[in-house]
């Protein structure tokens, strides 16, 4: 999107409040977080089809239970539960929006100001706590602004001598007594982008080899002014691609609803592209195939299994077994395939970083300090773990492979991950991530 202000009189009243949509405010592009542990698999599916991470995707069929937090007009949730549903046209996935008291739910939408645009991508949104947002539209950015600027410049407002943070103050008062005037492109394209997110849709331009991005410190240097944006943060959203292991020699959608605005001084060949704001043919072709209305399963499916239900971390240590017993509580849902699944406990120090681990082979998690435990499952099976009255699930840690920390205390995480062969090549994925543990001390 355009990054420029907006310097409006009533003397240009006529074509320039035309632009005042795009150039009154650093406008936020999506700021989707995608992936943990794996890089993302795009699909072959078929000419001009987008990139998706398949280890996020709902099962095939299934409805997804939505609900908004505290905020937003009763105007605004219409439209956005109405282009939401762009998706189910072509999909074989429902959302169905609940009451806003509704205990559990799945993907939980916040509209307000400060948080951006971005969505938990996929089954990713089931690892969030059920207080928590797993999507964010901010209002001011999808507001008519020049119908706004010129209601304002009519009742004699002084742009000129207006600061930016004055300017967007009156926007909202205007809002505020006169609502639901959106700029209609602009709010279809951002719904409907982090919807597709949420059924595990990534940003079209991680596809490998489709831009060649300028990595210089210029604009990096114009991400952190407009976005405030790290350098992590510009390599994840706008350089990171997927691995041509995921291709499957597919081809690249310029016209997809998830891609960025691409500007030419941003690639080394002057490569530019204005972000679609309409579904592609190729958006319509690949959530078809992820969620085919005519099959039971996709072709493209991949084992992938679901937490839910998770209630509560027990940490405790137990001085008979001179170690810390680990039993969470939570139901896993596994689809029609099977990897291998494994629940881990990794221990960080209070505060800070995991714990680097004391042995080369045992309870060592990827360099770390932990332990974990693979589960039994079947294909189309749902288990609970630790539910009811009775435990059937802990994890232990001994004391003696927790480093030294010096008189810190520490914290244990719990996470669900698996290790999937499928095609021969090993990619591992973390499901689920609980919240740490309550803070231990380690015995002396």
């Amino acid at each position: 999107m355009k990054k420029a202000v907006l310097v409006l009189s009533s003397i240009f009243l006529g074509a320039t409040l035309v632009q005042a949509q795009k150039t009154l405010l650093n406008k936020p592009t999506c700021t989707t977080v995608l992936g943990e542990a794996i890089t993302p698999k795009a699909l072959d599916t078929s000419n001009g089809r987008g990139v998706a991470s398949n280890y996020s995707m709902w099962n095939n069929g299934q409805t997804i239970l939505v609900k908004f937090m505290p905020g937003g007009g009763l105007g605004l949730r219409k439209r956005v539960m109405e282009m939401a549903n762009e998706w189910s046209k072509y999909a074989n996935i429902t959302f169905k929006f609940v009451d806003d008291a509704a205990a559990n739910t799945n993907i939980r939408i916040q509209l307000g100001a400060g948080y951006g645009h971005n969505s938990a991508v996929g089954t990713e949104c089931n690892s969030i706590p059920q207080n928590m947002q797993t999507m964010n539209f901010d209002t001011l950015y999808l507001a008519d602004i020049a119908y706004y600027a010129k209601s304002i410049v009519q009742r004699g407002m002084n742009w000129n001598n207006a600061t930016m943070a004055q300017r967007i103050q009156w926007v909202r008062n205007e809002m505020g007594t006169n609502p639901n005037h959106w700029d209609e492109k602009t709010l279809y394209r951002t719904v409907v982008h982090e919807f597709g997110h949420s059924i595990g849709l990534m940003h079209e331009q991680s596809y490998t080899g489709a831009i060649s991005w300028n990595k210089s410190d210029s604009v990096y240097a114009y991400y952190k002014k407009t976005q405030n944006w790290d350098k992590r943060m510009v390599d994840f959203n706008v350089f990171d691609v997927a691995d041509r292991f995921y291709t499957n020699g597919t081809t690249y959608d310029p016209k997809s609803i998830m891609h960025y605005d691409v500007e030419p001084w941003q690639t080394t060949n002057g490569y530019s592209l204005k972000a679609s704001t309409s579904l592609s043919e190729g958006d319509k072709s690949l959530i078809g195939e992820l969620y085919p209305k005519n099959l039971t399963v996709s072709s493209l499916d991949v084992p992938r299994v679901t937490v839910s239900s998770f209630n509560k971390l027990d940490v405790k240590y137990d001085a008979l077994r001179k170690g810390f017993v680990v039993k969470p509580s939570f139901t896993l849902a596994t689809n029609s395939k099977l990897g291998t699944v494994l629940c881990l406990a990794i221990v960080y120090e209070d505060g800070g970083d995991a714990l680097p681990a004391k042995s080369e082979k045992d309870y060592n998690i990827f360099g770390y300090a932990g332990t974990y435990q693979p589960l039994k499952l079947f294909p189309n099976t749902t288990m609970s773990y630790n539910t009811s009255a009775k435990d059937n699930f802990e994890l232990f840690m001994p004391s003696d492979f927790v480093p030294d920390t010096k008189g810190k205390k520490i914290v244990l995480q719990f996470m669900v991950y698996q290790i999937d062969n499928t095609n021969g090549a090993r990619k591992d994925k973390l499901f689920f991530r609980s919240n740490p543990s309550m803070a231990l001390s380690m015995p002396k």
